[in-house]
């Protein structure tokens, strides 16, 4: 075996496991629970590994996880936020607590597994084998196996940036952000192909379709993938966010200002960085809540 080593995305083995280990059990007409079976879910993860191990002929492997917290929400509240109604598997937390743990899964505050893992990818001396099925892998320069597909990616670093203002100009739906209204993949890189692969193409094209620079650099802040340039491995903190080459116009200049915000320490408990679910618990339930402790921990009879 060779001393590549597998950067995994852990949080969609996570995710997998956590689904596969749910089972919905009825114990009259109308009374459903749901079950999960940690032990189910452990095995998945750890199989899944042992998989990519084989198929990828690598033993060193490093399982990459996202904080709750995340720095785009801060940047752009929306970011992701049409998940906030999904119901996520019930164990899912504790699978990924269970990774940190056991398998030394890392997890650095206020990143998604993705900036991780691209980090990781641009700083490491050795040779790295990106393992996910997210396609944002082909705005990172390296090796990327797509495991679902079973497709291997090898962008260069002028690919892996052309890709990254593709979907600055296609945005990502599933992520909350829209790019430029009705372009899509083909649109955008037949555009780019013409124009040129550069942020002036990219800008041009947002103020034709009446949004500002402005909206353009958000879309490609929420595109682009952290890189080691833009992270300080030893500190854990952002050093700075990716931004057009040679180019210094007043609304880039005025982005740039609200970009800082999310540079050096940040505040743990800010909320602008979590997903707003409807259904979290606020400090009025909490404290309501309490006036009820007495009666909804009494015994049958007391009622």
């Amino acid at each position: 075996m060779s001393k590549t080593t597998l950067l995994i995305d852990a949080d969609v083995l996570a995710f997998e496991a956590s689904v596969v280990a749910e089972e919905s059990i009825q114990w009259k007409e109308e009374l459903w629970t749901v079950h999960a079976d940690m032990a189910l879910a452990k095995a998945r993860v750890i199989n899944r590994i042992e998989e990519f191990k084989d198929t990828l002929r690598c033993k060193d492997y490093i399982l990459c996880l996202s904080d709750r917290a995340n720095f785009r929400r801060k940047l752009y509240p929306d970011y992701k936020a049409n998940r906030s109604k999904s119901r996520l598997p019930i164990i899912l937390r504790q699978v990924k607590q269970w990774i940190i743990d056991e398998l030394g899964g890392l997890l650095w505050a206020n990143l998604e597994a993705d900036d991780v893992i691209s980090i990781l990818a641009t700083s490491m001396e050795e040779e790295t084998i990106i393992v996910s099925i997210d396609k944002d892998f082909k705005s990172v320069p390296g090796i990327f196996f797509d495991y679902n597909k079973g497709e291997y990616h090898q962008p260069s670093l002028e690919e892996a940036d052309n890709f990254h203002l593709i979907q600055t100009l296609t945005g990502d739906s599933t992520d909350g952000f829209s790019g430029v209204p009705k372009v899509g993949a083909v649109t955008a890189k037949r555009l780019l192909d013409k124009e040129g692969y550069t942020w002036e193409t990219v800008a041009k094209c947002y103020k034709d379709a009446g949004l500002t620079e402005q909206d353009a650099l958000m879309n490609a802040w929420m595109a682009r993938l952290l890189r080691s340039e833009n992270y300080n491995i030893e500190t854990k903190t952002i050093e700075k966010l990716w931004t057009p080459k040679n180019y210094q116009t007043k609304d880039i200049l005025n982005s740039l200002q609200r970009g800082r915000s999310v540079m050096g320490t940040m505040d743990g408990d800010d909320p602008a960085l979590y997903l707003r679910s409807p259904y979290a618990v606020s400090q009025k339930d909490l404290k309501l809540a309490e006036s009820f402790t007495e009666t909804t921990t009494g015994s049958k009879d007391s009622h």
